[in-house]
């Protein structure tokens, strides 16, 4: 099945460039210079795979990926992948992407190889980069929930329920970021606390799974594999927001 694309870049002649590239891989694209007008064609259902520009005028690239995903959250529509194609490019905006959800993060001007691994990850992870399910630990979870709802007052626990859900996104996001941020900078020894510090936390809430990501991610920060460390990381950020999902979802059902 051809994969179907999405394009979204402000500047025309980036666009093109890189939507030539992914037809040169086989794909189906569409290019949009209009960030807003781009926005209902990627939340189509058979949409693949998105990219997007970060520095675009009027909604950028951070914002239409949170815009999407909660489309997805209120619809409770399977996830699309996400990837960005930008000039943004340091270390610290490598590991922010990868933190906040995106599939894989390319720098300007764009390689073929480096699509292809980004278009090949995103199409063979794509049931794992779903998000708006229930993670495989909600039973745990659930009874985690349940100490918590006898500890709180019978009207603190959807609170109580919401709080875990921030906090969970605030300090997984954040251990994320700074995880990556000093692996991308050859700092593998310093990048693991904030991620084993996280990997406790989640298990400390009944996510074994979340907690088996990060400790994947710890594992491969001294094999010397990039696309392996990405990978990880990725695969992290999304069990995050499956467990997210889950604490809310539990949170409502009271």
């Amino acid at each position: 099945m051809t994969p179907r694309v999405v394009v979204v870049d402000d500047d025309l002649a980036s666009a093109s460039v890189i939507a030539k590239l992914l037809r040169r891989l086989g794909c189906e694209v569409t290019t949009h210079t209009d960030p807003q007008a781009a926005l209902s064609v990627a939340l189509q259902g058979d949409i693949d795979l998105v990219s997007l520009d970060l520095g675009m005028r009027g909604l950028d690239g951070r914002q239409l990926l949170a815009l999407i995903r909660s489309h997805e959250h209120s619809q409770r529509a399977p996830s699309v992948p996400l990837i960005t194609v930008t000039g943004h490019v340091t270390a610290a905006d490598r590991a922010d992407a990868l933190a906040q959800g995106f599939a894989a993060h390319l720098g300007k001007p764009v390689m073929i190889d480096a699509l292809r691994r980004a278009l090949s990850r995103a199409l063979m992870l794509r049931g794992d980069l779903h998000r708006t399910r229930h993670t495989a630990d909600k039973d745990s979870i659930e009874a985690r929930m349940r100490e918590v709802r006898g500890q709180a007052p019978t009207e603190g626990t959807l609170q109580a329920g919401a709080g875990m859900a921030l906090a969970a996104e605030q300090r997984g996001r954040a251990a994320l970021q700074q995880g990556l941020r000093l692996a991308f900078v050859g700092n593998a020894k310093a990048a693991r606390a904030p991620l084993a510090a996280f990997a406790r936390a989640a298990e400390g809430i009944g996510a074994q799974s979340l907690r088996d990501r990060f400790e994947e991610l710890c594992a491969r920060l001294d094999a010397g594999d990039d696309d392996a460390l990405e990978t990880a990381a990725v695969l992290a950020r999304a069990e995050l927001d499956r467990v997210i999902f889950t604490l809310r979802e539990q949170a409502r059902a009271g």
